[in-house]
């Protein structure tokens, strides 16, 4: 009996992995945007808690458009850039 609950808590674990896995995209930037950030920084913002790739911005911050990439938008988080999609203003790049 401790078999079977073993062989079938793995099978659900391996079917739900990929579900969760689908919360996080990996988004490839395009190197001029990054670059586009890198060179013109905006004036820095706080943001209580930890900012991670997924982290969607506050609604009240203004996110400054990168020409050439409407896609996404960027600000500066504790000196840091910090690249984020138009589309939901989740975070798609960190600086490290």
């Amino acid at each position: 009996m401790k078999r079977v609950l073993l062989i079938t808590t793995a099978m659900m674990l391996a079917t739900l992995g990929p579900l969760y896995a689908q919360d996080a995209v990996i988004v490839e930037v395009p190197q001029p945007a990054r670059d586009y950030v890198i060179a013109h920084p905006s004036d820095p913002i706080v943001i209580e808690g930890d900012v991670a790739v997924g982290t969607a911005i506050p609604e009240d911050i203004e996110l400054v458009p990168i020409p050439d990439s409407p896609d996404y938008a960027y600000v500066y988080v504790d000196k840091q850039p910090v690249i984020v999609s138009t589309k939901n203003r989740k975070v798609v790049y960190l600086t490290n």
